[in-house]
């Protein structure tokens, strides 16, 4: 709930806003002063619990010497846990808890301190509906899911009258209800930052969006009475330049991913180009493969056919050579059968005899011998 205390009111249980930065309005500033006067300074933790729900959710009043000088008591322990139960009872809004968180924020306690008062604010949220059955999700339980700024809104919404101890729903009105979901949620976020070591972008994130969230106004007169009048400038510096980062890591972010749709459109026309001239390779390398395939085929049947005529050839040649050899057989038989009658008739003294067989036989043989010759050549 953004305020004319400025967006960082804590909502108190008296109803008024109370801002959680050192800036507050001049009169009630002294007011308080005076009052804070009369009030001797918490020297202890359990004095700073008292000290704080005193207040009522009302800023508290400290200087950082005022923590920084505190230390633990382990005697007082059990004390400090009895007290918190006890006070957080009057409490129904939870006021307390985010001005003492934000006093630990704000004025950074020693750590041992910090870390005993963060245990007291959980023995303040156990004492509360809103956080019942989920403080092991608040303080980060392992194998536990962490508690979210969302689901304490939705609970403190739920919240009746009934529950926290009022006697009627008029002690819960509709602004009753906004002061425990704005308490709840802000204490929330605090105790994240505090204990959890949140960043700025996450309190900020949450505490945006459960809230500070009005809808905006499009009346520039009004937004700048809203802003001119707003109580607590540091805490609107603090959004002024948180926003002024967001923006600028926004912009490096925008110029990143332009310079990066660039590369990667540059990186598609040269892909797209490489493409094409590898389609017209391919293409090229297609064609050469059907031309070297048609080549093959009619080599294929070339070959086919050689091999065809080849076979015939053969054939024919061994056709030829066993009519040849046959006729050659025969010839060469009649005239050994010459020579051998020629030789009988030598034998037996008739040499005109034998002289006329080995003549007969050798003129057959110079024919067969010319024949031969002559189809050598007409083979050649």
């Amino acid at each position: 709930m953004t305020t004319d205390a400025g967006p960082n009111a804590v909502a108190s249980d008296k109803g008024t806003d109370v801002t959680l930065s050192q800036e507050t309005n001049p009169v009630d500033g002294e007011r308080h002063q005076e009052g804070a006067k009369k009030k001797e300074r918490p020297k202890s933790i359990l004095a700073l619990i008292e000290f704080a729900y005193g207040e009522e959710g009302r800023k508290l009043n400290l200087a950082r010497r005022d923590l920084r000088e505190l230390s633990l008591q382990p005697d007082a322990a059990q004390a400090e846990t009895d007290a918190v139960r006890r006070l957080a009872g009057g409490d129904p809004f939870l006021a307390v808890p985010p001005s003492l968180l934000a006093a630990v924020a704000e004025l950074g306690p020693e750590l041992p301190v910090r870390r005993r008062i963060l245990d007291l604010v959980v023995v303040a949220f156990a004492s509360h509906k809103v956080f019942e059955n989920r403080l092991e999700r608040l303080i980060g339980v392992p194998g536990k899911p962490i508690l979210t700024a969302q689901e304490v809104n939705e609970a403190a919404k739920r919240i009746t009258f009934d529950t926290l101890g009022l006697h009627t729903a008029s002690d819960f009105n509709e602004a009753a209800q906004e002061r425990l979901r704005v308490n709840a949620v802000t204490a929330f976020g605090l105790f994240r930052v505090l204990h959890e070591h949140w960043t700025a972008d996450q309190f900020i994130g949450d505490m945006a969006a459960w809230i500070w969230n009005a809808p905006r106004d499009r009346s520039v007169p009004r937004v700048a009475a809203l802003l001119a009048t707003a109580k607590n400038n540091d805490a609107l510096s603090q959004l002024s330049r948180h926003s002024e980062v967001r923006l600028q890591e926004s912009t490096t972010a925008t110029e990143k991913a332009l310079a990066q749709a660039r590369r990667e459109e540059l990186r598609a026309v040269t892909a797209e180009a490489s493409a094409k001239r590898l389609s017209s390779e391919l293409e090229e390398a297609i064609a050469r493969t059907a031309e070297l395939r048609a080549e093959a085929e009619t080599l294929k049947r070339r070959l086919s056919a050689e091999q065809s005529n080849r076979v015939v050839d053969q054939s024919h040649h061994v056709d030829d050579y066993e009519a040849l050899r046959t006729q050659v057989i025969r010839r060469l038989t009649r005239q050994a059968e010459l020579l051998n009658k020629g030789l009988h008739a030598l034998r037996n003294g008739s040499a005109n005899v034998a002289d006329e067989f080995v003549d007969r036989a050798m003129s057959a043989i110079d024919s067969e011998v010319a024949r031969l010759k002559d189809l050598e050549e007409g083979r050649q």
